[in-house]
């Protein structure tokens, strides 16, 4: 008889397909037809799947609770009565001993028939083998947490570096500007002069550690503003000029073409790049002239670039390293020579924060006139008002002869400081001494409160006690967080600032959130530091002023 299209399959070809499917398949295949005893049908693949020939055990609801992990059984069982009652689904991953006595992770599906009463009747599902997937998963898993573990760990050992590096740093490059600014004694300034350049030094290089780290993490921010990128250059010259000259060396700005008078860029990551590059140029070179050129290049109608070319006449630069600094391959070896005095932390900073600010950078030997290393920026779409050219020698002496040695507060305000370290609480107290304030020092946040508390229980105003609180952070008994708490629910409304030596990501947010009006971060800048007081404080009402 011949096999007609139109035939109707018979039901040993059906039989046939349903056997040659099941040998197939990868996943076991279950039937339990008769819901009112344990019996059921498992696929020659089910029993394989558990390591048991076809018949080789029980196909029954029983044998399956028995071979059920403990720990999963509860539950496992749970879903299929909750299928059974009202879900008509059941999915659910569990443990099953396999022959042998081992146990392995399986998938379980089924799905509920029902009859037209909605009772049910017929339970037919599926198992699959996922134990290699929930190994792999859970390796991952702890590959994921030991990496997170690893992270805390990191940050944590970086936060308490931070601090510990930064609060004896405020007091050495605090004191040794202070003899810079008043010792006529030369000895004495070129020892304050070496203690001052060496606790720079320490301090940009682990600022520049800090950054790269903040970079890997993905926590970098980086704010767009307007801003003036002949003011960058000028603070840049007026910091490289002393360190060039230190070594004998002189350097110099020339701009190509007439400067934008404003861009959109980052001035203190831009300022960073300059003093990073600049420095690493004259770290390298025993003789001749370092010059620093600018050229405004159009590259488009709507887009617009600064590019910054660093000449190094010497030949200390190792072009081949460095090359593969700013191509993005990892720093070799730290410590080899051609590494030397921290060029691989800089210069991979400098890289990094170049491409945050749009542009790239590279180094060119040439033997003649030695190395240039060039960068450029992207400059947005800011004014294009052009400034007169004027020399950089004459706005920097104007700026010299503006800047008296120490600031001075607007108003002789009265300033508690909540300070633990001796070295900072002298630093600090000489400052602002020097700069019109009436000091009162206390050694951690409970002896701030205890102060506050006492002079309100003898009825004073405490607003009217202190213009003004200096908060460290850091402080045994009650620190700087909590304390700055407990003030502003006592009442006190005046300024709160934060001095600490925490600069991690979130820490300027915590001391803000706890109720402080700004953050300031150690070593200290005193000028900032004076400008931020005259900021903050309030002004000498009028009728105070013929008192005083």
């Amino acid at each position: 008889m011949s096999n007609s299209p139109d035939r109707e399959p018979e039901a040993h070809d059906i039989q046939q397909h349903f056997e040659l499917f099941l040998k197939h398949t990868n996943e076991g295949v279950w039937d339990w037809l008769d819901l009112d005893i344990p019996e059921q049908w498992w696929s020659p693949r089910f029993y394989e799947l558990i390591g048991y020939r076809d018949q080789e055990i029980d196909s029954s609801l029983d044998t399956f609770q028995r071979l059920l992990h403990p720990d999963d059984a509860p539950q496992t069982m749970q879903a299929l009565q909750t299928a059974l009652d009202k879900t008509d689904h059941f999915e659910r991953n569990f443990r099953l001993r396999v022959k042998g006595g081992a146990y392995r992770w399986f998938r379980g599906q089924a799905h509920v028939l029902r009859n037209q009463a909605g009772q049910a009747v017929r339970m037919t599902g599926s198992l699959s083998d996922i134990h290699e997937r929930i190994l792999l998963e859970a390796e991952l898993e702890g590959t994921r947490l030991q990496a997170f573990r690893a992270r805390e760990v990191k940050q944590s050992f970086l936060a308490m570096m931070s601090h510990e590096v930064r609060t004896p740093l405020s007091a050495i490059l605090g004191f040794s500007e202070i003899l810079l600014d008043t010792s006529q004694n030369a000895e004495t300034r070129d020892a304050a002069n070496t203690i001052h350049s060496n606790g720079q030094y320490l301090l940009d290089t682990f600022n520049d550690f800090l950054d790269l780290s903040r970079i890997e993490d993905g926590q970098f921010d980086l704010e767009i503003q307007d801003c003036c990128p002949l003011t960058v250059i000028e603070n840049v010259q007026s910091l490289i000029a002393r360190k060039a000259e230190q070594k004998g060396l002189t350097f110099d700005v020339h701009l190509a073409n007439p400067l934008p008078d404003s861009i959109k860029s980052n001035p203190i990551r831009l300022k960073q790049i300059l003093l990073n590059l600049i420095g690493a140029a004259i770290n390298n070179t025993s003789e001749g002239n370092i010059r620093l050129t600018i050229e405004k290049s159009l590259t488009g109608e709507s887009s617009r670039q600064l590019i910054f070319t660093i000449q190094n006449p010497g030949t200390g630069l190792n072009t081949e390293a460095i090359n593969q600094i700013f191509a993005g391959r990892q720093l070799a070896d730290l410590t080899s020579p051609a590494y030397a005095g921290g060029l691989g932390l800089s210069l991979s900073l400098a890289r990094h924060l170049v491409r945050l600010l749009g542009g790239d950078i590279a180094l060119s030997h040439e033997s003649d006139s030695g190395s240039n290393i060039t960068f450029s920026i992207i400059t947005g779409t800011s004014s294009e008002i052009i400034p007169q050219q004027i020399s950089f020698s004459q706005r920097l002496n104007e700026h010299k002869s503006s800047r008296s040695s120490f600031g001075v507060l607007r108003k002789r305000c009265r300033i508690m400081l909540v300070e633990d370290g001796i070295y900072n609480q002298m630093l600090i107290h000489y400052l602002l001494t020097k700069a019109g304030g009436m000091m009162t020092l206390v050694e951690n946040g409970q002896q701030a409160v205890d102060q506050l508390t006492s002079a309100q229980q003898a009825e004073d105003e405490i607003n009217e006690l202190f213009d003004l609180i200096l908060m460290d952070i850091q402080m045994p008994v009650l620190d700087g967080y909590a304390a700055t708490e407990r003030i502003r629910e006592m009442g006190f409304t005046n300024p709160i600032i934060a001095l600490t030596a925490n600069v991690m990501p979130g820490d300027r947010e915590k001391c803000l959130q706890a109720g402080c009006d700004e953050y300031l971060t150690k070593p200290l800048d005193r000028k900032k530091l004076i400008q931020t007081i005259n900021l903050l404080i309030k002004p000498i009402p009028k009728h105070m002023l013929q008192t005083r």
